[in-house]
């Protein structure tokens, strides 16, 4: 990825941060969640394409969420499971390090 690509997806990022941000004034509580999910998600794809070293976790963790995010809307509890399991999943890496 070019630097380019690379600052064009953390613009990206940032405007789905900031626009989540003032959605979230009125919008569901469990809606606050899942956007920091989301935006977990989409770090990693920007992170699996430039950290070579670490791009196996982040495909691992981008997958796990991308598979259960949705979740929110139909089984809250699955999508608690989900934050849990994925600040699990960090922590152990971050002991790695």
């Amino acid at each position: 990825m070019s630097n380019s690509e690379l600052f064009t997806g953390l613009f990206d990022l940032i405007g789905y941060m900031l626009t989540s941000a003032r959605g979230l004034v009125d919008e569901p509580r469990l809606y606050g969640p899942f956007r920091l999910i989301d935006g977990a998600s989409r770090l990693c794809d920007l992170l699996i394409q430039e950290d070579d070293e670490n791009r196996e976790f982040y495909v691992a963790m981008k997958s796990k969420i991308d598979e259960k995010k949705f979740t929110v809307i139909s089984d809250t509890q699955s999508f608690i499971n989900l934050m849990d399991d994925v600040v699990i999943d960090f922590t152990r890496k971050l002991k790695e390090r």
